[in-house]
């Protein structure tokens, strides 16, 4: 789609993300933008929420003569607008963020004209849905001013999600002249059914079937009704709906009773992730910070077997069943016991990067990796002194020296000291939480490790890390970012029941690791289709749809008895292969398609 050429003059996309990290979309926008601007250059606006905190991070404020007399207006009713750039994202495109503070007081007023006009019921919502939708509605009138005062021409403008879809509404209800796009990256009634039912697939593939869609009362269920009857109203009236993924589009289809005009598969800069070369070297760099983490945390207790061990993670937000932790807990545990029947004695190392409420880091594991940090800087001390003395004894012919030879009794007895005090919660466990738990005793993933027998025993030979806060280079723990604890890992895992799209497994293998996704994932559903026939990829596509969970379980085992198994040679073989496939997902590949339904959506205008 290299040669599709933008018809309209200006492209207004719309998100209470942009410049504002909320969740999944904030990456969509940021990494795309550059090739936005490739195709509307300088016409080319990003419109999102103002929040302070965020804005001294993700914004830089600029002049904005050209807009002052709209600016003024909005000024006047309540609505202040910051004009700039965008200074994280890709290519800094213009930015107006939307400070909705003097206009909250306009929230009842603009729920009632919903209501009136789309039937959105929003008498039992909260501030999760009043503050976006103020937002929103004020982003529709930003919209509409700069058309009249500017007279532009040929306007696009695109809305993601329900929180900015009182926009949409609000420009359809007043007839304003702006090609709107409508972008669902999940719907919120699908989201609730699936984190609560098995049945979710099956009843939309039996719905469609039949030619029915989801029984409207059903949103009352679940309490997003006011949520999901926006997005209904958007998808009906915009000119071109649109979504992330053929999964997608199937729910959409059923849950909001239209079928998406095009799909938009989500997308990397993948150029700017390290080749395979520097992944190599980086790799090595970033697994040894793993193992000095993973010996301080468990050797104060037991010895472990840190010969190429075997790393793997699962990410992403708390939703136990969606996201799949359930399985992988569950796999984990058979891995275990087939490690242990077979009284192999490789040790499997698994982190759940689940984000939880916590207290602080948990007081027995920094001590312990800090006495290990004392260890380590000791001995680099001691072996400058050591290295010259050595080196003077073997210039000198000597061979049959001890490293005792060369000790001061006063580093003897700091040695001793610092062995004693490391070593002294031997025969004892390791926490299976890096962090103290505000809920400790109703965390779900911490009862489900413990049910599967994955206490961090000696004998286990899977052990278990739950860190449940984001990864830092500051952090007292890791120290590491969330794409270098990845370029250090083996492999990532992403067993997803409910994942319109998925961007854990392409970020993985964009950063030189093995990857699992699902066949109900909107990722793994798009690289099904482009890896037929291939073998040996890199990228497992767990199949889930249709299937019993204990197939499931068995299935995500045997693919950890594989890599446990493989040689370096051959993880290194299979993770160039996932790395090229990568390349799929390049926003250079993928940006074109939102062009087609921005031309689309002119050319129901005209």
């Amino acid at each position: 789609m290299d040669d599709v050429l933008a018809e309209a003059d200006y492209f207004f996309e719309v998100s209470y993300e942009v410049a504002n990290k909320v969740g999944g979309i904030y990456t969509v926008i940021r990494t795309k933008s550059e090739q936005m601007l490739r195709y509307y250059g300088k016409n080319y606006y990003t419109i999102g929420f103002y929040d302070p905190k965020q804005a001294k991070v993700e914004f830089e404020e600029k002049d904005s003569k050209a807009f002052a007399g709209t600016f003024a207006k909005l000024g006047k009713l309540g609505i202040k607008c910051h004009f700039g750039t965008w200074v994280s994202a890709r290519g800094r495109p213009n930015c107006i963020l939307l400070d909705i503070s003097g206009y909250r007081g306009h929230l009842n007023d603009i729920k009632t004209e919903l209501w009136m006009k789309y039937k959105i019921d929003s008498l039992r919502s909260d501030s999760w849905f009043g503050d976006p939708v103020v937002w929103a509605y004020a982003c529709g009138m930003l919209i509409e001013r700069l058309k009249e005062d500017l007279h532009l021409k040929r306007v696009v403008a695109q809305f993601h999600e329900w929180m900015s879809g009182a926009g949409l509404l609000y420009l359809k209800s007043r007839n304003v002249k702006v090609a709107t796009v409508f972008t669902t990256h999940a719907t919120m009634l699908g989201r609730s059914m699936a984190n609560c039912s098995d049945s979710l697939v099956r009843e939309i593939e039996d719905g469609l079937k039949k030619g029915r869609t989801v029984d409207p009362r059903k949103s009352y269920e679940y309490d997003v009704e006011a949520k999901h009857l926006t997005e209904c109203a958007c998808a009906s009236e915009c000119e071109a709906f649109t979504t992330v993924s053929e999964t997608t589009a199937r729910e959409a289809e059923y849950i909001l009773s239209k079928r998406p005009d095009v799909v938009l598969p989500n997308g990397l800069e993948l150029g700017k992730y390290p080749s395979m070369e520097e992944c190599i070297y980086l790799h090595r760099k970033c697994k040894e910070k793993i193992m000095d983490f993973l010996a301080g945390y468990f050797k104060p207790y037991y010895e472990v077997n840190l010969t190429d061990p075997r790393i793997m993670f699962i990410s992403g937000r708390y939703e136990v069943r969606n996201k799949g932790v359930d399985v992988f807990v569950q796999s984990l545990a058979r891995l275990n016991n087939e490690l242990k029947e077979k009284k192999d004695k490789t040790d499997v190392f698994a982190f759940i990067m689940i984000p939880a409420s916590t207290k602080s880091e948990n007081h027995e594991a920094l001590e312990n990796l800090s006495l290990f940090s004392d260890i380590k800087e000791y001995v680099d001390d001691l072996s400058v002194d050591i290295r010259a003395s050595m080196t003077g004894s073997l210039t000198s012919g000597k061979t049959d020296m001890k490293i005792s030879d060369y000790l001061t009794d006063y580093q003897k007895m700091d040695i001793k000291k610092l062995a004693s005090a490391f070593k002294s919660r031997s025969g004892g466990a390791p926490p299976l939480c890096a962090f103290e738990l505000h809920n400790d005793g109703g965390d779900v993933i911490l009862r489900m490790l413990r049910e599967n027998g994955l206490l961090n025993r000696e004998e286990d030979r899977v052990k278990v890390i739950y860190y449940p806060a984001y990864l830092s280079n500051s952090d007292r723990m890791l120290s590491l970012s969330y794409n270098s604890f990845v370029l250090g890992c083996s492999l990532g895992v992403f067993p997803s029941f409910y994942e319109p799209w998925g961007y854990t497994p392409l970020e993985t293998i964009a950063n030189g690791a093995l990857t699992v996704t699902t066949d109900l994932a909107g990722y793994g559903k798009f690289m099904e289709g482009k890896m037929k026939g291939m073998k040996d990829t890199g990228i497992y596509i767990l199949k889930r749809n249709s299937k019993k969970d204990d197939d499931i379980v068995g299935d995500l085992k045997d693919i950890f008895s594989a890599v446990v198994k493989m040689d370096k040679s051959e993880i290194l073989s299979r993770k160039y292969h996932a790395k090229r496939l990568s390349l799929v997902a390049d926003w250079k590949n993928l940006a074109a398609n939102y062009v087609v339904a921005h031309n689309m959506a002119l050319e129901k205008v005209k």
